[in-house]
């Protein structure tokens, strides 16, 4: 058993005793990627959507609550897939790769929140490759997680055992052009300008503030104001190209 199974085997257990069933939590979690998706779900309330390496159901509870009521996903793990079937989620156990391979052109959309990280490097090309064939033309990969270019994104990079590679988001572009995706954009995962949350204007102002400074010392140290993505996880979208006519 390699170091994987051994923390997957009972991660659920350990660290999500509580689940992400609580409206509480349903509720939050959908303000925030409300904002930070935009523009970029589909339209179509039955759109095909698939979140790989699901655990035990939030991004699909927030799908729900986003409109997209038929988003599937597929976990390794047994405790997780569990726990999401008991909240009536349509979840099966799968390994993330083989998943995609199930089928070509079949998904609008394909989310993996967290999971790119805990990939070598050869599986993380093998995954892009994956996805871009299970895309329909014109559908979107979304990915989100550590960013090693963050003031505090070795905190995260470091936080986890299972955690194997970090991709700073121009490494993450250079990767999603060279298997073909197009229309690919990075966004911060940081505090959202709307009220209500978690004092969300107040933290934005003061966010951006930071973000300010560290674009002058970005220009002053490199001659170039990089990524202009500070937060220390952050998400990367890119679309499968449409169909020539």
């Amino acid at each position: 058993m390699n170091h994987r199974e051994i923390i997957y085997r009972r991660y659920a257990e350990k660290f999500q005793a509580s689940g992400y069933q609580r409206p509480d939590l349903v509720r939050h979690w959908t303000r925030a990627y409300r904002w930070y998706f935009r523009r970029w779900l589909p339209a179509a309330p039955a759109a095909a959507v698939l979140d790989v390496g699901c655990g035990g159901g939030q991004m699909l509870q927030v799908m729900r609550s986003l409109g997209l009521a038929t988003a599937q996903g597929v976990d390794v793990s047994e405790q997780q897939v569990l726990r999401a079937t008991a909240a009536g989620l349509d979840v099966r156990q799968r390994d993330a790769i083989a998943a995609l391979r199930e089928a070509a052109a079949r998904w609008d959309l394909i989310l993996a929140i967290d999971v790119l990280e805990h990939l070598g490097k050869e599986e993380a090309l093998a995954f892009l490759e994956a996805a871009h064939a299970a895309l329909k033309p014109g559908g979107r990969l979304i990915l989100q997680m550590p960013n090693p270019d963050a003031r505090a994104g070795m905190r995260v990079r470091y936080g986890d055992l299972t955690h194997e590679i970090a991709l700073g988001p121009e490494c993450a572009r250079r990767l999603l052009e060279l298997f073909g995706f197009e229309r690919v954009e990075a966004r911060e995962v940081g505090p959202v300008p709307r009220l209500g949350w978690r004092f969300g204007p107040v933290r934005w102002l003061l966010w951006q503030g930071w973000r300010a400074a560290w674009f002058v010392m970005d220009v002053i140290e490199t001659g170039s104001p990089g990524a202009r993505v500070h937060t220390r996880v952050y998400l990367i979208s890119a679309c499968r190209p449409e169909a020539k006519a």
